[in-house]
């Protein structure tokens, strides 16, 4: 079904792993709160790199690489997307039909249930490539209000709001209505291409020197909020406050502006991913 799946994640952290030429990579299915995804790789993935299922948060997506041609397919919300490259599209749908659970902090007592109205998202400081500028428009579904594309444009028509900062665009990659602050490069190409060699997985990506003026800011707790649904703070299982203060690698970031996607003051060489 996936390269992990799981049903009520509560609490669980899902970290360091590799998972290409699956189906679905990662697949949260209802009840992941408190759920933390943090410095995986993905790529080759046919159907999505991630796939976050009638959720309502909290939960944390940071420092990835989502490489695949859908990165991912969220129909939830209330999570919080920091720090990943996401080289593929971004699949944005509602869930109105059905009523699926959410708790209290840190436990797997049931406190509501609760249809997906889709948004109430955060992504600050991700690198989102598109297809090319001529590429950057895609699917809309008035009947299901499923929305497809390079970039958070595809969130414009949800009924919760996100919260945005830091984040880059290129290769046509669009933001989201509402955002301020995006740093849009439309033109250009970062070159990305995985190469598997000698048992490693290495990251070919060019950056252009713009990226270093995205308007970053050190991703905490208190700057995620609390998600609507639960009425829930981001934070870690045993209660404290989370700071996304680390990259992919394990380096630590610069504390006022850390810089965008999942590496902290990349060189220009290829990078050794696993």
């Amino acid at each position: 079904m996936a390269g992990i799946k799981l049903h009520a994640a509560i609490d669980v952290l899902i970290k360091g792993n590799r998972v290409h030429n699956t189906g679905r990579g990662l697949w949260m299915d209802w009840m992941a709160q408190g759920t933390r995804i943090t410095g995986n790789l993905l790529y080759d993935n046919s159907t999505e790199d991630l796939f976050v299922e009638v959720d309502h948060g909290p939960f944390v997506v940071d420092n990835n690489l989502l490489l695949s041609v859908i990165s991912l397919n969220d129909m939830s919300e209330g999570g919080a997307y920091v720090h990943n490259l996401m080289a593929g599209k971004i699949l944005s749908r509602p869930e109105p039909s059905r009523a699926t659970p959410y708790h209290h902090a840190h436990s797997t007592a049931v406190a509501g249930l609760s249809a997906t109205r889709g948004g109430d998202d955060r992504f600050y400081n991700n690198i989102l490539i598109g297809g090319g500028a001529d590429l950057a428009a895609a699917a809309q579904d008035p009947k299901s209000k499923r929305a497809t594309g390079f970039g958070l444009w595809v969130y414009d028509a949800r009924e919760l709001p996100l919260q945005t900062g830091g984040n880059v665009y290129l290769s046509g990659a669009r933001p989201y209505a509402e955002e301020s602050g995006a740093l849009v490069l439309s033109n250009v190409d970062p070159k990305l291409r995985v190469e598997e060699r000698n048992g490693g997985v290495y990251l070919h990506l060019t950056l252009p020197p713009e990226v270093r003026n995205a308007e970053t800011k050190l991703v905490t707790t208190v700057l995620l909020g609390k998600a609507m649904v639960p009425q829930l703070a981001y934070e870690n299982a045993d209660g404290t406050p989370v700071v996304i203060d680390y990259d992919y690698f394990g380096k630590k970031r610069a504390g006022g502006r850390p810089t965008p996607g999942p590496f902290e003051q990349p060189g220009p060489a290829a990078l050794k991913v696993w």
